[in-house]
């Protein structure tokens, strides 16, 4: 499948949130060092032929990824916030 990069996407993120190794992502889409990423860049995502629904825990993979953005994007919040502190301070 090819996923469309998004602020604050890390291949470690995007290996997490599709469980492909960063390596194979890395190999797949003929990545070099040091692997920067950017918000619009498609990468082709190996699918594995897991089926949908419940995982560990009856936890699915839809809630999984929810949970995913979610925690990605309060980071994303408090590093601003962090940001706008460490200007004050200067």
């Amino acid at each position: 499948m090819n996923y469309v990069v998004r602020p604050g996407d890390t291949l470690y993120s995007i290996s997490r949130r599709f469980g492909v190794p960063t390596d194979v992502i890395i190999r797949q889409n003929g990545l070099q060092p040091p692997y920067f990423l950017f918000a619009g860049q498609t990468l082709f995502i190996p699918t594995t032929t897991r089926p949908p629904g419940p995982g560990p825990g009856g936890i699915t993979i839809a809630d999984l990824d929810r949970r995913v953005d979610n925690l990605e994007q309060r980071v994303n919040e408090l590093n601003r916030r962090v940001d706008r502190l460490e200007r004050r301070v200067r």
